[in-house]
């Protein structure tokens, strides 16, 4: 475990995909960022869109050279288990902490309180980046990273800006 990329769930893909695909390009950044480990959270809200996201993310981290990608799922049993949803983010943040791994906190995905608590997680446990993936415009919504012209997008690292 080297770089860990810990993040929410959502009913779209591709704003559980693009951030990483950015982050993998270093799209917007001074060094790109690849994890080889990634985190992700479910709820039975999301329907398959986690196994899909899984998937695709094998794929574009063996594309960037990881050779075994090592892809979790913490499930919780309501979007608003608020305490579980602490838990996978600490726990994620932590473990990597203890293999002395670089973490990246996503908080694109998901709704605004799982954002919030994405944030305050990265921040309160010192993650070494929190990435939100910014469209410039809506007319890409929905659309794959390497569909969208990188003028139109933003990977920022709110701990540059903070």
């Amino acid at each position: 475990m080297d770089n860990v990329w810990v993040t929410s769930g959502s009913t779209t893909i591709e704003a559980m995909i693009n951030p990483v695909i950015a982050a993998c390009t270093g799209d917007g950044l001074d060094e790109a960022f690849v994890p080889d480990t990634v985190y992700f959270l479910d709820n039975p809200g999301l329907g398959d869109a986690i196994a899909k996201t899984k998937a695709i993310t094998e794929t574009v981290l063996e594309q960037h050279g990881v050779a075994d990608p090592t892809i979790e799922t913490t499930q919780i049993g309501h979007e608003t288990d608020f305490g579980e949803i602490v838990s996978h983010f600490q726990g994620a943040i932590e473990s990597a902490r203890t293999e002395n791994a670089k973490v990246a906190v996503d908080v694109t995905p998901g709704r605004k309180f799982m954002s919030v608590i994405a944030f305050n997680a990265g921040m309160t446990f010192n993650a070494d980046h929190i990435f939100y993936f910014y469209l410039k415009s809506s007319e890409y919504y929905s659309r794959a990273y390497p569909e969208i012209p990188q003028s139109a997008t933003e990977l920022y690292d709110f701990t540059e800006v903070l």
